[in-house]
């Protein structure tokens, strides 16, 4: 399905590069010429095979890194464009296989947009069908400790993940005591190869450190014989705590994970940045006489200052000050607070958090992160705190876009966490549009801080 949706994607992306350029008057700064069609005839079909080459070249087709995040989609961009660059040193190289720099620039563009295009419809047939009951991998947990559960919870909803937990196997619960969400333990982990067949699992996640240590070591020595068709994976026990990412390194021939001192890094770290200063600086620009009126507006309808402060955590649990427009007053005759003349407006667009893009430039916060954690109540954050201040603060993140799915604090830190560890630079962007979207229909989240 991959294959011949990439196939017929780029295809049609080259085709209709190739009118645009040609047939198309309006085009400005483009010149009007005459095209060897019998030199497109040839380049075309011979670049269809290329790209799909190059898609394989990035993972596009191993399972392991399809329907995974939005990364998938930066995998399409880098395919495109070593395409393209492919494309122009073969026309160096062959004057006959020469074309028009505007169609290579159309087909970068179109190449890049209708295979994006595909994959989205793809992931909405596969999530249809993941719906219904089918392609998802059904997954047995070896353990039932908390970690063993923050896993579980990890992977829920299988339509989004492509696994369904079918239970757990545990040294120390009983069996058929429910662990989460109805999920049971089905037996003892020597059982493994029996329960898996029984359930019809093909997959095991070994939580280590949540089973004896003569449970683990069996599955292990046993993982090419008896377990030969079930696919053991080993998580570490230390999920829930672990605040940064970790790396694969070899030291003497001995494979070991090195902890990484921050969750982003490199490349990953400037994008980001260059995301946040960019996108601050264009609505802080734009904004600035709104900014103002903003003021006016507070002050005139209610007493007292316009812009209230918060102590927030930020990266490494270092507290800083962050600013939001005040929407509550004191109620006339009354101990108590009420929203003032302006506030149903300030909250419903979200310009109640304006002047967090300051703190944005500051280097205080992100336009992307979890939500911050205030100092007054950081000790009700205390289990998450590693996790969560291993990045900035974000002005927007995943508990604005998920609506009435975040009911409760602990389904907001989960989210939180997953953003967390799941980071990339499109799920920033795919999260600051939808932003975007829910703002348009005056949507903002259900719980408060």
């Amino acid at each position: 399905m991959w294959l011949i949706g990439d196939g017929i994607a780029i295809a049609a992306a080259l085709y209709v590069a190739y009118n645009v350029r040609y047939n198309l008057a309006w085009l400005p700064l483009i010149e009007r010429l005459t095209p060897i069609t019998e030199r497109y005839a040839l380049v075309i079909p011979l670049a269809i095979p290329l790209w799909l080459a190059l898609f394989a070249f990035n993972r596009l087709y191993d399972p392991r890194y399809q329907l995974v995040g939005l990364g998938e989609y930066g995998r399409i961009v880098v395919g495109c464009s070593i395409g393209i660059l492919v494309l122009i040193v073969l026309s160096f190289v062959e004057p006959n296989l020469s074309v028009s720099r505007s169609w290579l620039v159309f087909s970068w563009f179109f190449s890049i947009v209708f295979t994006s295009a595909m994959r989205f419809a793809i992931r909405r047939i596969v999530r249809a069908f993941r719906s219904r009951g089918h392609w998802l991998t059904r997954t047995i947990i070896v353990g039932a400790n908390e970690h063993a559960k923050a896993i579980a919870r990890q992977l829920s909803p299988a339509t989004e993940s492509g696994i369904q937990i079918v239970g757990f196997v545990d040294d120390y619960l009983p069996r058929d005591s429910e662990v989460i969400d109805r999920l049971r333990v089905l037996e003892r982990p020597t059982a493994l190869a029996r329960v898996a067949r029984e359930m019809g699992a093909t997959d095991a996640i070994v939580v280590q450190g949540a089973i004896a240590w003569e449970s683990f070591m069996e599955i292990i020595t046993q993982s090419v014989s008896s377990l030969d068709g079930l696919e053991i994976k080993l998580s570490p026990g230390f999920y829930e705590i672990m605040s940064t990412g970790v790396r694969l390194t070899q030291d003497g021939f001995v494979p070991l994970l090195a902890l990484e001192k921050k969750r982003i890094t490199g490349l990953d770290a400037v994008l980001k940045t260059l995301l946040d200063w960019s996108v601050s600086l264009v609505v802080l620009a734009l904004s600035s006489p709104l900014f103002g009126l903003l003021v006016l507006l507070v002050k005139s309808t209610s007493p007292g200052p316009a812009l209230q402060p918060y102590a927030v955590l930020g990266v490494r649990e270092k507290p800083f000050t962050t600013w939001k427009f005040r929407t509550r007053q004191q109620k006339k005759g009354s101990e108590g607070t009420e929203d003032h003349a302006f506030a149903r407006m300030l909250y419903r667009l979200g310009l109640d958090k304006l002047p967090q893009f300051l703190n944005v430039l500051r280097g205080e916060m992100s336009l992307v992160g979890p939500r911050p954690v205030p100092v007054e109540r950081a000790s009700a954050y205390q289990e998450w705190l590693p996790t969560l201040a291993s990045v900035k603060p974000g002005v927007t993140g995943p508990w604005v876009v998920s609506g009435k799915a975040v009911d409760s604090l602990e389904a907001e830190i989960r989210l939180d966490l997953y953003y967390v560890r799941n980071w990339t630079i499109w799920l920033d962007l795919q999260l600051l549009l939808q932003t975007v979207l829910r703002l348009f229909r005056g949507e903002r989240p259900v719980t408060k801080r």
